[in-house]
């Protein structure tokens, strides 16, 4: 594909905000924690044992997923209460569906003689 003097390029900063995310969502582990938000605010206490890991790998992700922007906390009395900031995230979780997961797999298979 060759761009043309036309063809306009989103701003650099607006490119490089958006691989940021698209990297903080790239890990299995907070795409469940999303998940798991996606139906309100959650303990810590309550995530932990839904993502099957260690206390201290589970914080990092919250961490990770705070510093990004997508994810806020709130402390109630000794808990700490986390939900996203926004459901606009879920659009870009919810593109990759089962129809692109498909395709793309399809076009993998075909790539790597799979099919």
């Amino acid at each position: 594909m060759t761009l043309n003097t036309s063809t306009v390029l989103p701003d650099e900063k607006d490119l490089e905000f958006k691989a940021r995310l698209f990297k903080v969502v790239g890990d299995p582990n907070r795409l469940k924690i999303l998940e798991i938000l996606r139906a309100g605010d959650r303990c810590q206490c309550e995530i932990i044992p839904l993502i099957g890991q260690s206390q201290p790998t589970v914080s990092r992700h919250l961490r990770l997923l705070e510093e990004s922007g997508l994810i806020v906390s709130s402390k109630e009395g000794t808990k700490i209460f986390y939900t996203t900031v926004d459901p606009h995230i879920y659009n870009m979780i919810d593109a990759i569906d089962e129809n692109m997961i498909e395709l793309v797999g399809r076009e993998i298979a075909k790539k790597y003689g799979l099919s």
